[in-house]
């Protein structure tokens, strides 16, 4: 079969109608096409808003949160830098051994009026002069000095009127008495170096401490959380309660006292509840201040669950351990060093000055540089000198006073060191005892719970059968709550007392790779 067409006899308005039909049919497809953007473009922004008010959910655990709080807590940022900045104090005390590079450079165009005229009526000295010297922790200190000087006058008693004058000087200096061969200078770089390890350890000991508050602010959150959910269940028992007592009131097996009792004690669980989720939100913003977070939309989940299988902590173990990491006791300790150390250069300073000097100075001169600088070589042109220095304070007053102060301090030092280790010994004596009890303490609380729990469920039996009533099921349900709050705080304060206890054996920071400047 063949289907053919044909335009004859179509005619012109055929011709215009399709003409007409196409135009419509374009401008159809383009106002489709603009819808079509439209909607994506509406869709696209939606989507956008949408997702910008989402909240971001971090599942972290405890560990995970103690090395964002590492990273990003700025008490931990600013104990860092503290470290930092008093470890530059070891430069400034190596200082005085650096190597001082001097140089001098002088013009003087003397035209003054002179009493006779053999000494000319215009000088013009130049003077290009450069030195090195150091100190070594000897004591010793060596200074190497070029002097050059040009020399030009017109006076007619000059034997050339354009001189070059060149010398090669080397000084030594030895310290005999004070500061005996270097003693001093060596002992106090030493008391730096230990005041830099203490000033590490005090801010090793501030970052424990806001580790040892972000971790129980973590229990805390996980403590809040629990309290939601049991909450939920005491809305939810309470909620069938009122929903059946609606029931009985409308088929009247009920008194009107005991529906409004069920009614109040939902809408008071009600209430319980919105409070308890908005102590979350508080524990949670807490935990993002101390974490750095600025996200407002960010929804902290904590990943760690409280766990009873905890061995009973050893008193000599712990104390043991805390004496190996506590860091104020490392601190006392290197204090009794540096005292020590600071009593030996005191001891050192009562001695007289004695400065052994000693110098040896060649010079050469020319009528240019090159020759005069040559010339300090070739000839035999020497001048050297040696000899002691001595000072000594009659009284000596002052270095006899710093002497007493220094052994003082030591011996308070020694003291410091006692009160430590005792201070040391009766915090873990306490904070082990705390976690042992406290973990016996939530065992039982524990069982409490469950026991509640359970007679709970006996009465709400009887309760079914009628011989119990409203207000002893809403007592009982009271006694249900108290007991599972009472439960999860034991459990918190046990893992709180463990933070503790952690903090004071020094091993917060014992699985992390923290570093700063000692």
């Amino acid at each position: 079969m063949t289907i053919s067409f044909s335009l004859q006899g179509f005619g012109m308005t055929g011709f215009y109608l399709l003409k007409d039909f196409y135009l419509i049919w374009r401008k159809m497809k383009r106002l489709t096409k603009c819808m079509v953007a439209v909607f994506l473009l509406i869709f696209g922004y939606t989507s956008f808003v949408f997702a910008q008010g989402e909240n971001k959910i971090f599942n972290l655990s405890l560990e995970e949160v103690t090395a964002l709080a590492l990273e990003n807590n700025l008490d931990i940022q600013m104990a860092k830098y503290d470290a930092y900045i008093a470890g530059t104090a070891l430069d400034m005390a190596k200082s005085i051994f650096d190597v001082i590079l001097e140089a001098e450079i002088n013009y003087q165009d003397d035209q003054s009026n002179k009493i006779s005229s053999s000494t000319g009526t215009k000088t013009i000295d130049n003077d290009y002069n450069v030195g090195i010297s150091k100190k070594f922790s000897s004591g010793t200190t060596v200074e190497v000095e070029m002097d050059n000087n040009r020399k030009w006058t017109d006076a007619s008693s000059a034997i050339s009127v354009l001189n070059y004058d060149s010398s090669l000087n080397i000084a030594l200096e030895q310290e005999l008495g004070k500061n005996f061969f270097g003693i001093k200078d060596r002992k106090n770089i030493d008391i730096t170096k230990i005041n830099i390890e203490n000033s590490g350890y005090t801010s090793l000991e501030k970052i424990e401490t806001v580790v040892s508050v972000i971790k129980k602010v973590y229990w805390d959150l996980v403590l809040q959380l629990k309290n939601v959910e049991i909450q939920k269940n005491m809305v939810d028992q309470a909620k069938q309660l009122y929903d059946l007592q609606q029931k009985k009131l409308k088929d009247g097996l009920v008194e009107m006292p005991d529906a409004i009792a069920s009614e109040a004690n939902y809408k008071n669980r009600v209430n319980n509840l919105i409070l308890e989720k908005n102590f979350v939100k508080t524990k949670e913003n807490l935990l993002k201040l101390l974490l750095n977070i600025t996200e407002d939309n960010m929804v902290i989940i904590p990943t760690e669950d409280y766990h009873l299988d905890i061995v009973d902590q050893d008193f000599i173990e712990s104390l043991r351990i805390a004496f190996d990491n506590r860091r104020d006791y490392l601190r006392a300790k290197n204090e009794i060093i540096a005292r020590g150390i600071s009593l030996v250069v005191e001891k050192n300073n009562n001695f007289p000055t004695i400065n052994l000097a000693a110098s040896l100075a060649r010079n050469g001169l020319g009528d240019h540089f090159k020759r005069s600088v040559t010339n300090i070589t070739s000839e035999n042109n020497t001048n050297y000198s040696i000899g002691l220095i001595f000072s000594l304070p009659l009284e000596n007053r002052d270095a006899k006073a710093k002497l007493e102060k220094a052994e003082y301090e030591k011996a308070k030092a020694l003291v410091a060191l006692k009160l430590v280790e005792r201070k040391i010994t009766i915090e873990i004596i306490d904070q082990v005892r705390d976690c042992n009890i406290y973990k016996e303490f939530a065992l039982n609380s524990i069982d409490v719970a469950k026991l509640q729990a359970q007679k709970l469920e006996e009465e709400e039996k009887r309760f079914n059968l009628g011989r119990s009533n409203t207000d002893t099921i809403i007592r009982y349900q009271e006694d249900v709550i108290l007991a599972e709050q009472s439960s999860v705080l034991a459990q918190y304060q046990l893992h709180s007392a463990l933070v503790d206890l952690e903090l004071k054996k020094g091993k917060i920071l014992e699985n992390y790779n923290l570093r700063v400047k000692l």
